[in-house]
């Protein structure tokens, strides 16, 4: 990408360190500066930021963080608790801040939750700007591959979109948010999301059995796919490559079922492709053969939670707080589940709190979330009171 002056209603492109400084000191003053980053985790198998887009309203920007060499302007102005930094679902790019340059953003406006507290029936970026600017997004580059270099101009103005318009949706999202009276609500959501942090995937050792349809297989076959998935892993990671670009999950799960000995039954595997029978055949045989000559102890065994019982009192108070979440849900005009999530309401039914401040104490429960469900009312059905 090449460093150049923007013109009226084109992004500013950023690939050195002075034009990144000279940006970042025209906007460290701003109210409100809206932020995205773009990554290829769908095709790459190493993760990274590869796109910084930023607006402050007046200007756009799209930074190039394989080209600047020095990210810490940047970083200033995520720390600065004095600028409101506009995210649209800021979950996954706050933890990837984090994780690749340690940066941790003061004072968060999240223009997703905004638009689900205040109701909005589509919380989509997309769905928004096309609802308040009438604007399309072209949906062609939503999976587009941000590590490949040059960009095209259309990659660009899409980049550009998801930031161009934020700082206008944030303040329309607050005034409707204070005219509902959630402003505190909102308000709530963003200091807790202010305090994301990447988290080391909890090993890879078990990682096979997230997979869709994993737990339904046992012995050998369970074993199978645990080679095999070791060994798409593997193939991956060699070539910078996304694990489903190798191979796809169900084809990998319609292996380990068949449990094919030679290449003319691997041909037959429904669900395998047959493009792949010549490029990784040979190695997948060799690795489904090794694996059904292992001891029976050797293979895997999943470890499965017993199923919680709930006595007949705590499961009354379970469906006493889900019929008032359903009333409440549709006054207020929010998901059941944004009001009160299943998980939330069994803990409540289990814990059973006698007061407000008991009520606090239950892990995961928000404030605005006893403010909407009415919490003295909340406390008499679970008490059997109302």
């Amino acid at each position: 990408m090449v460093s150049a002056k923007s013109k009226p209603g084109e992004p500013l492109l950023i690939a050195d360190d002075v034009t990144l400084r000279a940006f970042a000191d025209r906007i460290k003053d701003k109210k409100n500066v809206a932020f995205d980053t773009e990554a290829a985790s769908y095709h790459r198998y190493v993760d990274r930021i590869y796109l910084i887009q930023m607006s402050s309203g007046d200007e756009t920007a799209i930074i190039d963080p394989l080209a600047v060499t020095n990210l810490k302007p940047i970083g200033r102005i995520l720390a600065n608790p004095n600028v409101e930094v506009i995210f649209h679902d800021a979950d996954y790019d706050l933890r990837v801040l984090d994780r690749d340059y340690g940066f941790h953003a003061r004072c968060v406006f999240d223009t997703r939750v905004a638009a689900q507290l205040a109701g909005e029936p589509g919380v989509g970026l997309g769905s928004l700007l096309e609802k308040y600017f009438q604007i399309a997004v072209n949906k062609k580059y939503q999976r587009a591959d941000w590590s490949k270099r040059p960009l095209s101009a259309e990659m660009i103005a899409y980049a550009a979109g998801d930031t161009a318009y934020l700082v206008r949706l944030r303040d329309i999202l607050a005034k409707e948010l204070k005219k509902q009276n959630r402003m505190a609500w909102a308000e709530e959501e963003f200091k807790r999301i202010e305090s994301f942090r990447w988290t080391q995937p909890n090993g890879d050792k078990d990682a096979y059995l997230r997979l869709k349809g994993a737990k339904t297989l046992h012995g050998k076959n369970l074993a199978v796919l645990k080679t095999l998935h070791k060994w798409r892993e593997s193939a991956a990671k060699k070539v910078d490559r996304a694990p489903f670009r190798i191979l796809g999950n169900d084809a990998l799960l319609a292996l380990a079922k068949a449990l094919p000995t030679d290449v003319e039954k691997l041909k037959d595997v429904q669900g395998f492709p047959s493009s792949a029978v010549d490029r990784y055949g040979a190695d997948l045989l060799k690795h489904i053969q090794k694996t059904l000559e292992l001891p029976k102890e050797k293979w895997p065994r999943v470890a499965r939670k017993p199923h919680l019982k709930l006595d007949e009192p705590t499961q009354a108070r379970m469906a006493r707080i889900k019929t008032h979440r359903k009333m409440v849900s549709e006054e207020v005009g929010l998901e059941v589940g944004l009001v009160c999530p299943n998980g939330l309401v069994q803990a409540i039914a289990i814990a059973q709190p006698k007061s407000l401040s008991e009520l606090k104490t239950i892990a995961g429960i928000k404030a605005w979330q006893i403010e909407a469900l009415g919490g003295e009312k909340l406390l008499e059905l679970v008490n059997g009171k109302s």
